[in-house]
């Protein structure tokens, strides 16, 4: 009976690396979640009818405060000159502007966003899972110098896939900007 249950029941040791690959593969995929969800919250954020957020701030009155003799009108904010280039890429996303709503609009912009930012951190998940793989392999008995290299060139090739999900959204903002004066002329 003992060696019925002997021959059963095996126990299968995994190597201390791929303890370490786990950690950090949970860690990536965790980010990219937190981005995801952070750029859905900002498009979401942008579909609210909740108005200017500044227009939530109660004036002096009805916090009880004495209201100032001598108030000056708040600054007109200047618009900013919008890049024909980016003109150029709103025209091609939205080619209808003229006749379309401005939240309409925004939101075929950011759905376009939404496109390039998931093909870039799809792109992400392939280059930071070989860089993982350098890594592993330099874990697996070379020295101490790949290892740091391995790092080094997992961490690059993570900050230059932030930089791309910062172009994305830079991006969109511009387009935004772009819409907006589109709308106005």
């Amino acid at each position: 009976m003992k060696l019925a249950l002997k021959n059963k029941i095996r126990f299968t040791h995994k190597p201390k690396h791929m303890a370490s690959v786990r950690i950090v593969v949970l860690v990536l995929v965790s980010f990219s979640l937190g981005v995801a969800v952070t750029a859905l919250w900002f498009h979401r954020s942008g579909n609210s009818s909740s108005g200017n957020p500044v227009s939530r701030i109660p004036d002096a009155s009805a916090v009880g405060l004495p209201a100032s003799p001598s108030q000056t009108p708040p600054p007109v904010a200047t618009p900013q000159p919008v890049d024909p280039a980016v003109i150029e890429q709103v025209k091609q996303t939205v080619p209808n502007y003229e006749s379309i709503s401005l939240d309409d609009g925004e939101n075929l912009l950011r759905t376009a966003a939404l496109k390039d930012f998931a093909s870039a951190a799809k792109e992400m998940e392939a280059q930071v899972a070989a860089a993982q793989q350098k890594l592993q392999d330099a874990q697996g008995g070379q020295s101490a110098d790949d290892q740091t290299t391995a790092v080094k060139n997992l961490q690059a090739t993570q900050a230059a896939q932030t930089e791309k999900l910062k172009a994305v959204s830079a991006r969109l903002q511009a387009q935004i900007a772009a819409l907006k004066s589109l709308k106005n002329q």
